[in-house]
């Protein structure tokens, strides 16, 4: 069989036919004896010509798999593992776990222990290792995980009922500042394939290439909010999911300068100057009513920097500082509103040296979709046999849409016309809206396009109910 040359084309080495394969059989039998005849019918001879070219037919068929199997795109599952295993890469994911941000308030110096369990009503999630509670009796927000996998909404400010038992004249209380984050679905052998594919070639890509390979080696990380993007001469690295002191550990060891890091920046759009006075933002704040801010770099109303507000939402995009503001002047421009919900801050100890990794945690986009469709004459169809074929696969579109990343109408469109000529010729559809709401508030694509481009560091989630079909 090794004598045998590899058949070549485009497409890469190719299955020999048996004819060609007999050809050489009949060729290499001639060679060693000069004058045999195997195409007698019923011979022994011509039997073992014929045997032999359906064993070699197998054998050339294993030598192209063999050869196919060199890529992590074209491996049986076995090599691929063993290219995963050699490229430093985990192996094929199961379902995620679905993570939220809790943040405990209790006594000073209060230590909550591994495994501390909170819950939501009807979700249990605990935590992954211990922490204290700080001199101002708050916590730092901590990444508790879901005890069972699945994707599931957790809205912000539901996490508020403490599981595990505390001692007797303790005081402690949680909550959720933050919506949490879906568990990602079990990865499917494609998924697979390209993860490993792309640790592969991280070193031809470069600084983001080596950043992105490393946070998807990280348990439970949802690789649709992973991303690697360049601000000015700094990056903004945006990953969740996992574990925070996971996610800020390959950060670390996969950056090639930490300095060059910074999280996103919650900039000022405008203050009004009245009673009470009202902050827009450039991107979605995250806020609930009666958090704490400060106002840093303000131009023009200077008086109110570095002063606390406890402010009231009015929008995803602004809120009121519940402060007579017409005193202070008028804004001109400037201006960061902190906290900025979505910063991280960790703290690595690469001994003896400490470094403070700083990436984001992008917050979520809550969608409702509404169709409204009409037909070219009389349906039969209910509102609720078309939603049961539309509705899933528009929530799939939704949910596997990466962080900052605009949601595009007429895809949404492609797929409601695709889903329902299943039950209905979507030629006999005359007419079909769609209205998307995000955060609660009615949102229209950009002038001119068929896109919402929503926030750059936030990503899209649509709950099993979010779709709601009509006729009209």
């Amino acid at each position: 069989m090794s004598d045998l040359p590899v058949e070549w084309n485009s497409s890469g080495p190719q299955v020999q036919t048996a004819a060609a394969l007999r050809e050489k059989i009949v060729s290499i039998a001639t060679q060693l004896a000069p004058g045999i005849t195997t195409e007698l019918p019923g011979s022994l001879i011509e039997d073992i010509a014929s045997t032999s070219t359906g064993a070699l037919l197998i054998c050339d068929q294993a030598r192209v798999d063999a050869i196919n199997s060199v890529s992590p795109l074209t491996a049986n599952l076995f090599v691929l593992n063993l290219l995963a295993q050699q490229y430093g890469v985990q192996g094929q994911k199961i379902a995620g776990f679905t993570a939220v941000d809790v943040t405990f308030t209790g006594p000073a110096a209060f230590i909550i222990p591994e495994g501390f369990q909170v819950s939501d009503g009807s979700h249990t999630f605990a935590l992954p290792y211990a922490i204290v509670i700080n001199a101002d009796g708050e916590s730092d927000p901590v990444t508790c995980i879901a005890t069972v996998g699945g994707a599931f909404a957790v809205p912000e400010g539901t996490v508020t009922r403490i599981v595990t038992g505390v001692p007797a004249g303790i005081t402690l209380s949680c909550t959720n500042k933050t919506p949490g984050i879906p568990g990602s679905g079990a990865e499917t052998i494609a998924q697979y394939r390209a993860r490993v594919w792309d640790a592969g070639i991280p070193t031809v890509q470069g600084y983001p290439g080596f950043i992105r390979t490393a946070l998807a080696n990280v348990a439970n990380i949802n690789l649709r909010l992973t991303a690697v993007i360049a601000d000015g001469d700094r990056w903004v690295i945006m990953c969740g999911g996992g574990n925070t002191y996971a996610m800020a550990a390959a950060i670390y060891q996969s950056a090639g300068d930490i300095s060059r890091l910074r999280g996103c920046v919650l900039e000022v759009t405008g203050i009004t100057s009245a009673s009470p006075g009202v902050v827009t933002t450039n991107i979605t704040h995250g806020f609930s009513d009666g958090q704490t801010v400060i106002l840093k770099s303000v131009e023009g109303m200077t008086g109110i920097n570095g002063i606390p507000f406890k402010i009231s939402v009015l929008s995803p995009h602004s809120f009121s500082l519940n402060s007579d503001t017409s005193g202070a002047g008028t804004w001109t421009g400037g201006g960061e509103v902190t906290p900025n919900l979505r910063n991280q801050r960790v703290t690595v100890t690469d001994w003896p040296d400490t470094y403070l990794i700083p990436f984001v945690i992008p917050l979520q986009q809550s969608v409702k979709i509404f169709f409204k469709w009409r037909p070219d004459g009389v349906n039969y169809l209910t509102a609720q046999s078309v939603n049961s074929v539309v509705s899933a696969p528009v929530i799939a579109y939704i949910n596997q849409l990466y962080a900052g990343k605009p949601l595009n109408l007429n895809t949404v469109k492609d797929i409601f016309l695709s889903a329902i000529s299943s039950i209905l010729n979507q030629d006999l559809i005359s007419a079909l809206d769609v209205t998307v709401t995000v955060n609660g508030v009615i949102t229209a694509p950009q002038a001119g396009m068929d896109i919402i481009t929503g926030d750059p560091y936030s990503y899209w989630y649509i709950a099993a109910d979010g779709v709601t079909v009509t006729e009209g």
